[in-house]
């Protein structure tokens, strides 16, 4: 969480070195000679309050948010319980003289916290403030976050000033050893938490999969649609393409993106041509690329090339996502196959890429499909590829 060096942050606090100590607890020095501090050894974390609110910020946790959600804890338990003895109280400094408020509580709480001190230097605290405390210390029990509470004491004070943390339960009780880089190691287990526990980033090669994708999850598997995140084409006018899920892969590697990120190609010559690209790229272990699946039905289905109209294997050359929606989404207006078109040839691979001859009378279909599944239409076997591409997902996201 920082630099050691740049931020000031000491190294071992060792009994025999008493200044070092001393300047990091700003305690007095009588205090070692009577007992009143552990003379052992300290570790602590040392910066000033500015570089500690930016960073705090930056993790979501600000002042602001620390005082609307006390504000708004006190206030449901006013609610449920009705108001207590605090809101009886006149709040301080008032003009003309008004009853204290649960925003008044939250803020009298965190001055009263700061006031308090350490134990073995308590200061004397009013009523009012005592009442207070005590409901900050309420909406802090359980598993709200402590970074939350700081946020909210370093609000308004001195930039320059100094916070002080002693870790030296957290460095005895094995948490890290003294000679460990406490930011390195904080800011890998922010990416790790990251990635285990952020949505999943999908890229999927244009906007027609990044919109019905997510609409078909959340028809086959509702339970897990809610974890992956796709690319919006539409919102953000994203340029779509085989090379462009390469090159966004690249871009949010080198960006840092902690999330997990999978690139979903299609089961095509251009896929295969991708992957192989892929292959030869050095990605964080939480990225993944991977083909669309093979399917059944199109192990045998209508092409048109230089030799004419043939059935032809499609697996791994032309299957887009359109192929995933059942062979019923593919009948033409004549009731057969809307047909595949060969097209380039792709020497990376030393194959021909194919084509949906009409995507856009077979994506008018899916829609229907989808909207029709969405209103109750039962999930037949047609929806199987979409299970498939479902698994294959989970797979990925599992893999690290």
């Amino acid at each position: 969480m920082v630099d050691r060096e740049n931020a000031g942050l000491p190294g071992p606090f060792h009994g025999d070195d008493p200044e070092t100590f001393r300047d990091y607890l700003d305690v007095d020095p009588d205090d070692y000679q009577f007992g009143l501090v552990d003379a052992g050894e300290r570790f602590g974390y040392k910066t000033t309050v500015a570089t500690a609110t930016a960073r705090l910020d930056l993790m979501g946790f600000t002042a602001e948010r620390c005082r609307r959600e006390m504000t708004e804890c006190f206030r449901g338990l006013t609610a449920w319980d009705g108001p207590d003895n605090i809101h009886e109280h006149v709040a301080p400094g008032s003009d003309p003289a008004r009853k204290v408020t649960d925003d008044d509580i939250a803020e009298i709480g965190l001055r009263a916290y700061l006031k308090r001190g350490p134990a073995y230097m308590e200061t004397k605290l009013t009523e009012l403030e005592e009442l207070c405390l005590d409901k900050l210390e309420l909406f802090f029990e359980g598993d709200l976050d402590r970074r939350l509470l700081i946020a909210g004491l370093l609000d308004g004070q001195n930039s320059q000033a100094i916070l002080r943390l002693d870790l030296s339960d957290l460095l005895s009780g094995g948490a890290f050893k003294s000679t460990d880089e406490i930011s390195a190691q904080a800011l890998q287990d922010l990416r790790e938490e990251t990635a285990s526990t952020g949505p999943i980033i999908v890229l999927t090669e244009g906007k027609f999969d990044s919109r019905v994708l997510p609409r078909a999850l959340k028809l086959v598997r509702p339970d897990i649609a809610g974890y992956f995140k796709f690319l919006d084409f539409d919102t953000t006018r994203a340029p779509g393409g085989t090379d462009k899920v390469v090159a966004n892969l690249k871009s949010f590697a080198a960006a840092g993106v902690m999330n997990r990120v999978i690139g979903l190609l299609d089961n095509d010559t251009a896929g295969r041509e991708a992957i192989k690209q892929i292959a030869g790229i050095a990605l964080p272990k939480h990225y993944s690329a991977c083909l669309l699946p093979d399917l059944e039905y199109t192990r045998s289905y209508p092409t048109i090339g230089p030799s004419g109209e043939v059935d032809d294997n499609i697996n791994g050359r032309a299957c887009s996502l359109e192929f995933y929606f059942g062979l019923n989404s593919l009948q033409g207006p004549k009731g057969v196959p809307v047909p595949v078109q060969w097209k380039a040839y792709k020497e990376s691979v030393q194959d021909y890429q194919g084509e949906l001859t009409n995507k856009q009378y077979v994506q008018s279909r899916i829609d229907a499909l989808l909207t029709a599944a969405e209103a109750g239409d039962p999930l037949d076997e047609s929806w199987e590829p979409i299970r498939l591409i479902a698994q294959t997902l989970i797979g990925k996201a599992q893999t690290r």
